[in-house]
């Protein structure tokens, strides 16, 4: 602005010249060729050409108002004035026309003083002297109301001005590839503060002050155009912009705040080619910051926005130049929002870096083919963060932060917006695709505090990868034909809703690890929508898997129900737990009550390798929005099929069927069903459900493929029921089982109480039943002590299962043919009972069905008895006993538990009978005492085979005995030998290994059961010259083997038993009058001990051995006929017979209780040997024998053994 201080300060200098009017003329000061210096004086002109130099002091310059002439011109090469110490260019009668001007090659120097013009202050004109200055100037008009035309105007000049104030119609003009550098000062204009055209420069510096009250503060025009500015301030009045380039014009500002009169534009940018950078500048108090057009350029870095209606714009500016970094952009007040940060519209571009957008209504708009980058920054917005629309792109990295919008992110018309790591918050949706768009997160985006985690429509794609998503409605919906691709571990949180939520016909949902969590359902499929997961774990309160079909009553092709068949969800690898809901929730609805409709398909559940854990496995209704559906007034129908198909998985819960609908559950390879009492399920009123409704399951038709039902524990002292055929199945064999079909039972025992009081699990299936399923029972209670011959044998027992159609006897088999109870070995046998059964028809007082029929199938859990008839799989003995009347039959190996302590016992006779035959021989070596080896080394093989009877175990167990084999492989050493003034003693060690094999005889599905033995005996022979001898034998053996049956196979293991042989033998070799014949009679005492740990059986059965022992007296006596064979080798052979008798009777086992076992008894045992020199060193022995029971209970068999001994 003008200052009047200034002016008045100057007039007191001034020298008054008068005007035309009173014919009084000032003089004029012309230089040509030489120089002149003046000072303190007045001028009418001054004017130097030809080389001419002027140099004036504290002058006036008063030109008349009507010459067309500059009042100080400086033409022509060399040509110069300089005005010093305040030079006054002014006339106060009348107004200059034209200032000072300086052209052609001259030069103007003008420090301090004024120009008081109307038309043009100061004009440079092909003036390239580098010389040519304004210092300290004032330029306007004698009003100084801006009405001076041009301030300052330069043609293919130079200038530097400094400190100057130009207050004019335009303040700066630079034309034709002028030069201009500006220091300071202040420039005020109604047009163009400042402006450079035709390729001129302008260089601002020093916080130069620029205002224009109705144009542009700077304005760069046309190629190579270019205004630079440091510091300052720039004020416009336009919205084309305070800072304005054009047509290829370039302004470059740093640090320079940028204001607006009425909220124009901050920096307005146009035309190919032209640029406007800015750095750490502030631009405030605008409608609109920056507008870049038509192909140009604006880079930003640094400073801040602060708008009242949009932050930037970029409208069809493509440049790869396009940069916002380090900026804020805000509204313009508090109470104010602007309704853009940034605009990027018609196949623009922009990068932005570091921005903070805030307080506005939308963050980043993309429109019309347009891109932009955002790296790092935030953007806090009320109604979208970021947004893509018309084949628009964005892409958000490096940890962008959207905070505060109604949808965070929004990608629409085949647009795509991508977000590398970074988070978003938003009231509504966290990122919202529409209209064949398309939004990719990835590397751990985070979106939380929204309605809705991510949204897409109308046949959008949506990919996560990583990150969370945190909603409180729906973690992610895919709607009409959407596809949303979920992978890297991303974790879904719905607080008040469901997870993934995916309708209608090509909508999809894939999900690869990671984990769901919501209030309602985790995975929700309605109308053709599809939902798959693999390597998943989710938790729902109220739902876990949630299918619905929403049909209209106007049946078109978009609402034909048919097509609706093809919802489906498909876990893989995937564990879902509702601990207190409903693990699969399926439901159909309807504006109206629809009839007739044939084939409609609420969905298909598919299941590979998968967990569902539920309250309630299976259930009506939806979590879904009931204001809504009441609002299209739409009513629950239960019509529908759905089909439940899980391969290898897990399921838990009851299941729960309308009685409209076809539920079909296909469980295969390894799938288990968990069936259980529900506790949590509650009525309308929030009202626990009667047990009988908790404890009881529905589907239609059940196909059970190499998989199993399982019964869980009662609980509320009820068990429970599965129906299977409820509902509208469309097939008859509404239960086909196939491969090794399972079903598991609990069962309280009960023998023979009506059906209503019968405490069990139980299996009803109305309809046809095909293949053949195995059953388990978990047996409790008390098992039947006395078989009651009164009752009729088909209400005997419990009923497990019943089936009003089609069935065969070996429908439903126990596993392994019988079952146990409560640890006991009592054997109970499942038995059908029906039309053509062996068994005979079923009870019609036991028909568990709605509608009565006697032709219905039984399958009753009924115990077995020793004397039961033929068909119930137990046999009458083999001894010729007959088995007692009220004695249960037992399971197969308990016969083998029975016989193991005298198998064992009879192996370690077996060994202490060859090992004394060892020391027998030592004795009777041939060889003379003076050259007898001290020490030998000997190895012999040996094997028994027996049979062992009982005659109790007929009628207290149903077995007659077992075979018995042994076999054994010994070697020991000699390792001492002392000779005696009359005796000979030997010391020595021998190690054995032995398998025992015993299997019961006449024992239905008794298997081969094995023993394996290694011991280690010390022994110890004293021999007398007079015959006598004594032997001692001390053994200790570790065993090692299997218990079986046919039907199981192992059913126990040994570990940890122990074997004990103790053994003294007494002797004495009498000669007879036989040449080489003597006569050795023999008594023998033994102990046997047997430890075991306790044996768990494969039944259920807990074994306790009580650690068996027997003591063994065996008299007889032995012949020996001893030759001589050729080479001098000696050979004996010898005959034996002994009477054995063991003592260890009232010993038993414990199971449930004491079962005693038999003792071996006396025998009678016969047997040849013989024994032969073969060298030296070497000699060879054999040896049979027999031994014959003397009793009913004992072993009777023959044993055989071979060896060689070796002397050193």
């Amino acid at each position: 602005m003008y200052k009047k201080s200034l002016l008045s300060s100057m007039a007191t200098a001034a020298i008054v010249l008068f005007n035309i009017q009173f014919n009084v003329h000032a003089e004029s000061l012309e230089v040509s060729g030489e120089k002149k210096e003046v000072k303190d004086a007045t001028y009418e002109t001054l004017h130097a050409l030809k080389g001419g130099q002027i140099t004036g002091k504290h002058l006036t310059v008063k030109a008349p108002y009507y010459y067309d002439t500059y009042a100080v011109t400086a033409e022509g090469a060399n040509s110069m004035i300089e005005l010093l110490d305040n030079t006054i260019i002014e006339n106060k009668d009348n107004e200059i026309n034209l200032g000072l001007e300086a052209k052609d090659g001259a030069t103007i120097k003008m420090i301090g003083g004024s120009i008081i013009t109307f038309n043009t202050g100061a004009s440079f004109t092909n003036s390239k002297s580098k010389e040519n200055t304004l210092e300290n100037v004032l330029i306007t008009n004698a009003k100084d109301d801006l009405e001076t035309t041009s301030g300052i105007v330069t043609k293919n000049s130079n200038l530097t001005l400094k400190d100057v104030t130009a207050h004019a119609f335009k303040a700066l003009e630079a034309d034709d590839h002028s030069q201009i550098t500006i220091s300071g000062g202040e420039f005020n204009a109604t047009l163009d503060g400042i402006s450079a055209k035709q390729g001129s420069i302008i260089d601002i510096n020093n916080n130069a002050k620029i205002t224009s009250s109705l144009s542009s503060g700077l304005h760069a025009n046309g190629p190579k155009s270019k205004i630079t500015m440091t510091g300052g301030t720039v004020k416009g009045g336009t919205t084309l912009g305070t800072l304005r380039a054009e047509n290829g014009g370039h302004i470059d500002v740093t640090d320079v705040v940028i204001t607006s009169v009425d909220y124009g534009t901050g920096a307005f940018v146009e035309n190919e080619g032209s640029v406007i950078e800015l750095h750490g500048t502030t631009i405030k108090d605008v409608s609109t910051g920056i507008e870049a057009h038509e192909g140009s350029t604006v880079k930003m870095t640094g400073g801040s926005i602060t708008a009242s209606i949009i932050g930037a714009q970029y409208t069809e500016s493509n440049s790869d130049k396009n940069k916002l970094e380090d900026v804020v952009i805000s509204s313009l007040k508090d109470d104010e929002t602007p309704s853009s940060g940034v605009d990027v519209i018609k196949k623009s571009k922009l990068s932005l870096k570091n921005v903070t957008i805030t307080q506005v209504n939308q963050g980043i708009n993309a429109l019309d083919h347009s891109q932009v980058t955002v790296s790092g920054g935030s953007v806090c917005a009320s109604t979208t963060g970021a947004s893509a629309t018309s084949y628009s792109t964005i892409t958000l990295k490096d940890n962008v932060k959207i905070t505060q919008a109604y949808h965070g992110i929004d990608s629409s018309d085949h647009s795509q917006v991508t977000v590398s790591r970074g988070s978003v918050s938003a009231s509504t949706t966290g990122a919202f695709a529409a209209s064949y768009s398309t939004i990719t997160l990835k590397d751990k985006v985070a979106i939380t505090q929204v309605d809705q985690g991510i949204n897409a429509l109308d046949h959008s794609q949506v990919t996560v990868s990583g990150g969370s998503i945190s909603a409180s409605t729906v973690g992610m919906s895919a709607e009409s034909g959407s596809i949303i691709d979920i992978k890297d571990e991303a974790h879904i949180t719905s607080s008040n809703g469901g997870g993934l939520y995916a309708s209608d016909l090509q909508s999809k949902i894939t999900m690869m690890g990671g984990t769901v969590n919501a209030k309602e359902a985790a995975l929700y499929t309605a109308n053709g929508g599809h939902v798959d997961v693999t390597n998943v774990s989710a938790t729902g309160k109220i739902g876990g898997l949630q299918l619905a079909s929403v049909l209209s009553t106007v049946l078109n092709e978009s609402y034909d129900p048919k097509n609706y068949q093809n919802t489906e969800i498909n876990l893989t690898n995937t564990k879902i737990h509702v601990d207190n809901g409903t693990g699969i929730l399926i439901a159909t609805f309807s504006d109206n009550t629809i009839k007739n409709i044939t084939n409609l398909s609420i969905g298909t559940a598919n299941l590979i390798n998968s967990e569902i854990h539920a309250d309630v496995l299976l259930g009506n209704g939806t979590w879904g929005d009931k204001d809504f559906l009441e609002s299209i007034n739409a009513k629950t129908i239960p019509i529908g099929s759905f089909t439940l198909n899980a391969d290898h998985s897990i399921l838990e819960g009851r299941a729960n069927i309308a009685k409209e609908r076809n539920v079909h559950f296909d469980l295969k390879n390894g799938t288990q069903w968990f069936l259980k009492n529900s506790t949590q399920e509650k009525d309308d009123n929030g009202k626990l459900l009667d047990i009988a409704q908790r404890s009881r399951s529905d589907v239609s038709v059940l196909d059970l493929n190499d998989s199993s039902l399982i019964f869980q524990e009662p609980t509320e002292d009820h068990y429970h029921t599965l129906h299977i055929g409820s509902g509208k199945p469309e097939t008859k064999a509404v239960y086909n089982a196939t491969g090794d079909a399972q079903i598991s039972f609990n069962t309280w025992w009960s023998d023979g109480k009506p059906i209503a009081e019968q405490k069990t699990d139980q299996l009803l299936i109305n309809g046809d039943v095909s293949g053949t399923t195995n059953v388990l029972v978990n047996l409790k209670g008390n098992t039947t002590q006395q078989k009651t011959s009164n009752v009729e044998k088909n209400i005997r027992g419990l009923s497990l299962i019943q089936v009003s159609g089609t069935a065969e006897e070996s429908s439903f088999k126990l596993a392994h043919g019988y079952t146990t109870i409560n640890g006991s070995p009592d054997k109970y046998m499942l038995r059908a009972y029906g039309p053509n059964s062996s068994q005979g028809k079923a009870d019609i007082k036991q028909n568990l069905f709605d509608e009565k029929n006697e032709n219905f199938w039984d399958f009753r859990l009924q115990p077995e008895f020793l004397n039961s008839n033929p068909e119930s799989g137990s046999n009458t003995g083999g001894s010729g006993s007959h088995p007692e009347e009220n004695v249960h039959a037992p399971v197969a190996q308990m016969a083998s538990y029975l016989v193991m302590p005298n198998a064992l016992f009879y192996s370690g006779l077996t060994d202490m009978a060859e090992q004394n035959a060892l020391l027998a021989n030592i004795r009777t070596s041939l060889i003379d005492k003076g050259q007898e080896k001290q020490n030998g080394f000997f190895l012999h093989t040996y094997g028994s085979t027996g049979t062992f009877s009982s005659e109790s175990a007929p009628r207290q167990y149903g077995y007659s005995g077992a075979d018995l084999h042994y076999a054994a492989l010994q070697g020991g050493v000699n390792f001492a030998t002392l000779e005696g003034h009359n005796t000979t003693t030997r010391f020595g060690l021998l190690g054995t290994y032995g398998q025992l094999s015993f299997t019961p005889k006449d024992m239905q599905d008794a298997g081969k059961n094995t023993v394996d033995k290694w011991s280690l005996t010390a022994y110890g022979t004293i021999q007398y010259d007079n015959g006598f001898y004594l032997d001692t034998l001390l053994s200790y053996g570790f065993l090692k083997g299997e218990i079986t049956n046919a039907v199981i196979g192992t059913t126990a293991k040994l570990k940890n038993a122990k074997m004990l042989n103790i053994s003294t033998t007494v002797g004495k070799q009498f000669a007879t009058g036989m040449q080489g014949v003597t006569f050795e009679p023999q008594a023998q005492v033994a102990y046997q001990h047997l430890a075991f740990d306790t044996i768990l059986d494969a039944d259920n059965l807990t074994i306790d051995m009580n650690n068996p022992h027997q003591w063994m007296i065996r008299v007889g006596g032995r012949l020996t006929k001893s030759i001589t064979a050729e080479n001098n080798r000696p050979m004996s052979f010898y005959g034996k017979v002994n009477l054995i008798k063991t003592f260890g009777d009232d010993q038993a086992l414990h199971i449930d209780k004491d079962y005693k076992l038999d003792a071996m008894g006396a025998a009678i045992e016969g047997g040849l040997g013989i024994s032969a020199q073969l060298s030296t060193n070497l000699s060879l022995h054999g040896d049979v024998s027999y031994q014959q029971k003397l009793q009913k209970t004992g072993i009777s068999g023959a044993s055989f053994s071979g060896g060689i001994r070796y002397q050193f």
